[in-house]
């Protein structure tokens, strides 16, 4: 009887266990299903990867942000999945995780829809039971329109807003950077300043909006002459404007002033100001320099120049060329 007692006794513990256990996988159940929605549903990017950097779960999203179909990345790497820059650049923040590191950040562009995608996230270690990383968990959020936020402002703040051009801030920032690369490099680097011919008289007689017309039109073609990435076209300030040729030896940049000067006049604005020519033209001074120059220097120059032109009878350029020894072998003012 005793023994039977115990049996029964054992059994019941057993369906208690099993109960339990049910109840418990149950409850797992709901949980990754709650889980697989959120992930399913949210625009961020979740995943989870084993030792050797192989996907064991990622939110569909994530995946498909990327172009890739969620059943069959899983049990891939990175290396498979990604072009080699992005792969490389995952894996690296992986090694930092797995080697002890208790977060690492990344942050990376995805082309998608005509746009790149920009994302921010962060990658943590999963322990084992002695503690040691086994794998990698990360989740990554979507701050492209922070990003395009934060790109527009800057663009809002470096430029004119009537032209479109750069403005005196960015002219200067850029300005600077050159001048002091052209230095170290021994390089030349030519300043153009040019303004608009007798532009007060312009505007007395035709009136401010169609002198902002013609300041827009003057504007666009000195956009057009600016070939590479490091050239610049600036409004300086009023009618005055502002190029920037890196690289540029005088002749090249004459060239390229010659065909700004013959773009103005091709515009054909009557101005019955503009004694002697009777339509809208502009005149240039050109300063190419070589060696260790300080801005205030350069800019002196192409001023003085841009004056000469004036006396000479507008609708002209003045050039000079100076030379002296690059910073590294004389002084750097």
């Amino acid at each position: 009887m005793a023994s039977g007692g115990g049996d029964e006794g054992g059994d019941d513990e057993k369906e208690a266990l099993r109960r339990r256990v049910a109840a418990l996988e149950e409850e797992l159940g709901r949980t990754r299903a709650l889980l697989e929605t959120i992930f399913a549903r949210i625009p961020a990017v979740f995943y989870v990867k084993d030792g050797e950097s192989r996907y064991r779960y990622g939110s569909p999203w994530g995946f498909r942000v990327f172009g890739l179909d969620p059943a069959k990345a899983i049990g891939r790497t990175d290396a498979e999945l990604f072009p080699p820059a992005l792969a490389e650049r995952f894996a690296a923040s992986d090694r930092r995780v797995l080697e002890g590191q208790e977060m690492a950040s990344v942050s990376y562009a995805v082309p998608a829809q005509g746009r790149a995608l920009h994302f921010a996230g962060v990658r943590f270690p999963i322990p084992g039971p002695d503690g040691t990383p086994v794998g990698v968990c990360g989740f990554a959020v979507d701050v492209t329109e922070r990003i395009e936020l934060a790109n527009k402002l800057e663009r809002l703040a470096t430029t004119d807003a009537l032209t479109g051009l750069a403005n005196r801030r960015r002219f200067d920032e850029h300005f600077a950077a050159e001048v002091a690369r052209a230095a170290r490099s021994g390089e030349p680097l030519t300043l153009v300043l040019c303004d608009v011919d007798q532009f007060k008289r312009y505007n007395d007689r035709y009136g401010h909006p169609r002198g902002d017309a013609c300041l827009v039109e003057v504007a666009r073609a000195l956009d057009g002459v600016v070939r590479r990435p490091a050239d610049l076209a600036a409004r300086y300030g009023g009618e005055e404007f502002a190029l920037i040729f890196p690289d540029t030896a005088l002749e090249g940049a004459t060239t390229l002033v010659e065909r700004l000067r013959s773009s103005v006049r091709e515009l054909a604005f009557e101005h019955e100001g503009n004694d002697g020519h009777r339509v809208v033209t502009v005149s240039a001074g050109i300063a190419t320099v070589v060696g260790a120059w300080t801005v205030e220097e350069i800019i002196e120059l192409a001023d003085r120049a841009l004056y000469e032109a004036k006396k000479a009878g507008r609708d002209r350029h003045v050039a000079v060329h100076e030379e002296r020894p690059p910073a590294s072998f004389g002084r750097t003012r």
